[in-house]
């Protein structure tokens, strides 16, 4: 797992033997270097491809500062734009103020927000709550809403009712879905590491072992797909392993896998 500028250098050198780098070479080069991260631009691609398939060609995005969210957007929109999608506004999050008396205040919504087809919310899911409010309280709660996997990162389960309905992407990991290996959260639950944020890192090291045991697989058979723990995992013959992420949608503040076949 290493810097950008390191795994280029290796896709130059590299000769005799497959190699795996964990992380995202923009341009592959090296039919015997395979990349494999869990790259925010991946997570954007896949969010437009949802919004560009269900036809929703006009979005506004509520985003919430960080470098990740940051990058995400930046490949929704190039995505979404080559097909022809719009993006009406981005903005924050919206807050809820109070006057002098203590009663909350509306948030002002962009004045585009009426024509967007679709809503995609960037940010964790306690700073979707209010802005899923703000939307219905705006006359926007009919719009259909969709998120990136952070939504389901350090939300209230109590509250999570606010949710229902947002469509996000997430690891079957996370999700309790199967993978290769047949390991499960629960197998590693008493690990320290397995917790919060560290879930992902235990999927991603899981998938990184299983795709070295098919390096070799991989070379003679370009086109391989794996089963993964952060997704499913196709082997390309360009060295990159471009992950698809299954979808979710929160029922009665639970998330819940999408039909593959569900519109």
């Amino acid at each position: 797992l290493i810097g950008k500028e390191e795994v280029a250098a290796i896709a130059e050198t590299a000769t005799g033997i497959p190699v795996l780098a964990l992380n995202r070479i923009e341009q592959p080069s090296n039919r015997m270097v395979l990349n494999f991260s869990l790259s925010p631009e991946r997570e954007g691609e896949l969010i437009a491809e949802r919004l560009i398939g269900k036809g929703l060609l006009s979005v506004g995005v509520f985003i919430q500062g960080s470098d990740s969210n940051t990058r995400t957007l930046a490949a929704f929109e190039k995505r979404y734009q080559q097909a022809g999608g719009k993006l009406l506004f981005r903005t924050p999050a919206p807050q809820f103020g109070k006057d002098a008396s203590g009663a909350p205040i509306n948030p002002t919504l962009p004045e585009s927000l009426p024509q967007a087809k679709a809503v995609l919310l960037l940010m964790s899911g306690d700073a979707a709550k209010p802005t899923r409010a703000a939307l219905a309280l705006n006359g926007a709660g009919g719009i259909p809403v969709f998120a990136g996997s952070d939504i389901s990162n350090d939300a209230d389960a109590k509250t999570n009712a606010q949710l229902n309905g947002i469509e996000f992407l997430q690891m079957p990991w996370l999700i309790g879905q199967g993978n290769a290996l047949g390991v499960t959260p629960a197998q590693l639950a008493k690990l320290p590491s397995s917790r919060g944020g560290g879930a992902r890192l235990n999927a991603f090291g899981l998938d990184a072992w299983l795709v070295s045991t098919r390096l070799q697989i991989w070379l003679g058979g370009p086109n391989t797909a794996i089963n993964g723990a952060t997704g499913s995992l196709p082997m390309d013959p360009d060295g990159r392993i471009e992950r698809t992420l299954p979808w979710s949608v929160f029922q009665n503040g639970m998330p819940q896998p999408l039909n593959a076949n569900q519109p």
